[in-house]
């Protein structure tokens, strides 16, 4: 039985770039050499600031901590952080240099849309691995990675993936679902949501399946697209697959129209957040407001062996958060102990270090096809979360999600909501097999 689970709600990610000094060969040496593009100033400083703070303090517990020195082998990470500012083409820059002036070793969560779509040419032909990306773009998707791609190695949830997602959720949690209607955005989050959603409405072949409506949409104000809500106001689901001013505009839209208006609406987790949540929310017979989680932790656990899993790694993140001395204010401990862009750099750690971990078990050279083929060779427990597998070229990303809804709150505006739960994670063979199938 599932107790007071509490859920993580990551929208955007800009991890840190790990390297080893060094081209492709052995890095036999006595550092492990670790870089990043994190931007500490600009439009997403808000979450560069977090998540870089707390992405140091990982790095100097586990150069300290007894239990990672067996992992380290005697080495010590060292990292070397550039700040793009929000910039694509800075952190194209910066990618460049991490790879031919740092001799990284691998990329790991490097931030942000802006830097994955500017450097993927480099990111497909460096053969650097590259593990953990803090985007949902489908740049990093592959199906399957051929070649240089397979260093691409993707964790936080892909658009595509998340659509397949919304589709099964659409019918899996509702009943009688007819006709779902799906306004996605002209942009690159709308238009991967969409190709997931056709991709998995594609593979059910089941009599009687439902019928959808899809509605492009290329403004983000409400007004504007009120008249397009016309084209789903009947349906039973409505799915709201853009991003967050997107996300706004759809439903306030959709409010504005009486028919559409008490339908549950099925958004993408990046929006999962009590500040991104419309006005209008709050109203009597407004509709419900369903999304997604991938970061999940259960405080009074249950008899799941992965709930179990995700609380310990959810205590060592914030035994390490109590420890720090050096980045995280104490007036701010408690904060950063729910910070999903802290954590996310928790995250982008743990999992490249499951590589180093496979590598020492094996007695091999750490070289990056060593190190490739050790990331490959069986699914990877993601920190506080769900698992990957990269086994074949898979890179699809996480594809296993919480399903929560939006509670509002007993009084006051949207954003003192928060969610809850209602239904634990679950991949896409899971809910395609409630279905039947």
């Amino acid at each position: 039985m599932r107790k007071n689970v509490m859920y993580v709600l990551i929208a955007l990610f800009f991890l840190p770039v790990f390297v080893f000094a060094g081209g492709s060969g052995d890095r036999g040496g006595n550092e492990i050499h670790i870089g990043a593009a994190i931007c500490s100033e600009g439009a997403y400083a808000a979450v560069g600031v977090p998540y870089g703070n707390f992405y140091k303090t990982f790095v100097d517990y586990v150069n300290q901590a007894p239990e990672y020195q067996d992992l380290l082998k005697g080495r010590k990470i060292k990292y070397t952080i550039y700040d793009d500012k929000g910039d694509g083409a800075a952190g194209k820059t910066y990618i460049e240099k991490l790879i031919n002036d740092d001799k990284v070793f691998a990329l790991v969560g490097i931030l942000g849309t802006w830097n994955v779509v500017a450097a993927k040419g480099e990111l497909e032909t460096c053969s650097i691995p590259s593990v953990y990306f803090g985007t949902g773009t489908s740049a990093q998707m592959f199906e399957p990675a051929k070649g240089n791609e397979r260093y691409m190695m993707g964790v936080q949830p892909l658009y595509k993936t998340e659509g397949r997602l919304m589709y099964l959720r659409a019918l899996a949690n509702f009943r009688n679902v007819k006709t779902i209607g799906v306004v996605y955005s002209s942009a690159d989050d709308g238009l991967s949501l969409r190709a997931g959603i056709e991709a998995q409405a594609a593979l059910d072949t089941r009599p009687g399946k439902p019928a959808i409506i899809y509605q492009q949409i290329s403004s983000q104000d409400a007004a504007s697209i009120s008249p397009q809500i016309i084209a789903v106001q009947d349906a039973d689901v409505i799915i709201a697959a853009g991003n967050q001013a997107y996300f706004k505009a759809i439903y306030s839209a959709a409010y504005s129209n009486s028919t559409a208006r008490p339908k549950p609406m099925i958004t993408t987790y990046v929006n999962a957040s009590p500040t991104n949540i419309p006005a209008e929310a709050v109203n009597p017979g407004a509709g419900e407001i369903y999304s997604a989680a991938w970061v999940v932790y259960d405080e009074n656990g249950t008899e799941s062996p992965e709930s179990a899993r995700r609380q310990k790694d959810y205590r060592e993140y914030c035994r390490i958060v109590d420890l720090d001395t050096r980045y995280i204010p104490a007036s701010e401990k408690a904060a950063y102990k729910v910070n999903a862009y802290a954590m996310s750099s928790y995250i982008a750690l743990k999992t490249f270090l499951v590589g180093i971990e496979r590598l020492n078990a094996s007695g091999k050279a750490l070289t990056a096809q060593n190190y490739l083929e050790a990331m490959e060779g069986a699914r990877i427990p993601i920190a506080i979360s769900g698992g990957v597998n990269y086994a074949g070229g898979t890179r699809i990303g996480l594809d296993s999600l919480a399903f929560i809804k939006y509670k509002p709150p007993a009084s006051g505006p949207a954003e003192n909501g928060s969610f809850v739960g209602v239904d634990g994670m679950a991949s896409i063979d899971e809910l395609f097999a409630r279905l039947g199938r």
